[in-house]
């Protein structure tokens, strides 16, 4: 799909969050290796719907011309409107972008387009192929250390596959509209795919103007297409098309089975953190460590340890003093003079750092105390002698740096909303339906925009209509 170029952002955002240098360590080449990082740093839809898409998808690739290559179609569980692939065959498309649609075909439509970027070697191609798995491996950085996962992920995810050009969409598009036609579709789906999402698009920028926002441009599918796309139009049309006496495969059925109960929105109930993650709900804080690094949890304790058994930290939560975190170290902690001590704010939070000068020809070790509430977090590194000293202090200085505040509402469980249909009547009006469900000052539009009817127009008698509850 084409996306802005978005990359001077996220360098700026890696080098922001010290991760740079360590993004360009060990970093996947492979789509497979890629996808290997994707499946375990994102959350996955998995059961009905995720085995639906890639049958779908598996549909298209048996109707392929002249290629073995094997295809995965995953189902990112991220209510943002995205799709894209990587080199290899592996196709993504988020759960929020199959809310919006109203048929296989539609479903088709778009990975059909991300097939016919691999199919095209549009990575290979394409300008950004040179950051290659760098870029990748810094994006998972900032999506598994991102205060708000969400709007990381969606940054990552239309960011990823940038730089195609207008000629590679197009050439994707047409690809795509043959997939569509050999396997049975309505090419014309692609249309109606980008006038869906053109649909979206309006309504965000009106809702962003009237609650007096700053307006977003549209980053994601089919971005570039205006809504009457002549050249896109005319490759469509050169796909094929089915005799009158025989309709396209639109596969409503089909379709509205495999989404029905689908999660609308954010998945609460999928608020499940990586491994590496410590959360503490009770304080509300969350601490990130290294990978293959292991903690555990006492009363007022938690202790990490790499993988060589060779560093460790200890995060004491002690009751704060009125004093500067720098009064504390010395007047609480009893340390009257630490090395290269550093006062920082780290998200509104005062801290104090610095080195304990090491005793017994131990190396000297990190100490950090943060403020929070009314607590004192006193960060203590250990390194034992022979360890790598450098890289031991870098992850020490990670760990600090990754400890943040975490909102008790969002600690809260929650039910997440879900797709279900029913059957308009003669009486059935969206703008009844949104107050019925209590959906709030836009959710008239919402009904309207899943259902194809922003944004105006009412759903014929018989004719089945999502709900969101």
């Amino acid at each position: 799909m084409m996306y802005h170029n978005l990359i001077f952002t996220l360098l700026i955002a890696l080098f922001f969050t010290g991760q740079l240098a360590h993004a360009a360590k060990d970093t996947p080449e492979t789509g497979e290796e890629m996808h290997e990082e994707i499946i375990a740093n994102m959350p996955l839809v998995k059961g009905k719907l995720a085995e639906y898409v890639n049958q779908v998808g598996q549909r298209i690739i048996r109707h392929l011309d002249n290629t073995d290559e094997t295809f995965t179609f995953t189902v990112i569980d991220k209510p943002h409107i995205n799709a894209f692939a990587l080199p290899d065959g592996y196709v993504y498309i988020n759960r929020g972008l199959i809310t919006y649609l109203n048929s296989e075909a539609q479903l088709v439509a778009v990975l059909a387009h991300e097939v016919g970027h691999v199919t095209a070697n549009h990575h290979a191609r394409g300008e950004r192929a040179q950051l290659g798995s760098n870029l990748m491996a810094g994006l998972l950085a900032i999506l598994t250390r991102s205060a708000d996962v969400g709007e990381a992920s969606a940054l990552w995810g239309t960011s990823l596959v940038s730089g195609y050009g207008r000629d590679m969409e197009l050439e994707a598009d047409e690809l795509g509209s043959q997939y569509l036609f050999n396997s049975g579709y309505d090419p014309q789906a692609m249309i109606e795919v980008i006038s869906l999402l053109k649909d979206h698009e309006r309504f965000e920028k009106q809702r962003a103007q009237d609650s007096g926002k700053k307006v977003q441009t549209y980053h994601g599918l089919f971005s570039t297409h205006p809504r009457n796309d002549k050249r896109l139009r005319e490759v469509v049309s050169k796909s094929g098309s089915f005799p009158k006496a025989t309709d396209a495969e639109q596969n409503i059925t089909p379709f509205r089975m495999a989404t029905e109960g689908m999660v609308w929105g954010k998945n609460f109930e999928k608020n499940v953190l990586p491994e590496n993650v410590y959360q503490n709900k009770k304080r509300a804080f969350q601490v990130y460590f290294p990978k293959e690094w292991n903690f555990s949890e006492q009363a007022q304790l938690i202790q990490a340890e790499n993988k060589l058994k060779n560093a460790r930290i200890d995060i004491t939560i002690m009751t704060r003093s009125v004093a500067a975190p720098e009064k504390f170290i010395k007047n609480r902690l009893n340390i009257p003079l630490i090395k290269k001590s550093e006062a920082f704010i780290q998200l509104r939070l005062k801290g104090h750092t610095g080195f304990v000068p090491g005793e017994n020809g131990l190396p000297d070790q990190r100490l950090a105390v943060i403020y929070y509430g009314r607590q004192a977090y006193v960060f203590r590194g250990k390194i034992d002698s022979g360890a790598d000293e450098k890289q031991a202090n870098s992850d020490f200085l990670r760990i600090i740096k990754s400890f943040r505040p975490i909102s008790k509402r969002s600690l809260k469980e929650r039910k997440p909303k879900t797709i279900h249909y029913v059957k308009a009547t003669e009486n059935t009006r969206f703008s009844r339906l949104a107050r019925h469900l209590k959906l709030g000052k836009y959710g008239e539009d919402e009904l309207r925009i899943i259902n194809g009817y922003y944004p105006a127009g009412e759903p014929k008698p018989g004719e089945w209509i999502k709900l969101i509850r």
